[in-house]
């Protein structure tokens, strides 16, 4: 499970913060978002929908040091 952001047109999602469960088979994001305070699960056609991860990439250091 991942923290993400979402974005549907279908629901009127901009960026709403949620969680992805997984990804299934059919072509579908299987997600939990809040709807007016109460935990809801959506699944959400991967074709209409953007998913952002909220954690960041941490950018490793690609320099070596040569002694």
């Amino acid at each position: 499970m991942e923290k993400v952001f979402i974005y549907n047109e279908i629901l009127g999602l901009k960026g709403s913060p949620g969680i992805l469960q997984s990804i299934n088979a059919h072509g579908y994001y299987d997600t939990v978002i809040k709807i007016k305070e109460k935990r809801h699960r959506i699944f959400l056609p991967i074709s209409q929908t953007v998913v952002i991860f909220s954690e960041s990439i941490i950018e490793m250091d690609r320099t070596i040091d040569l002694e």
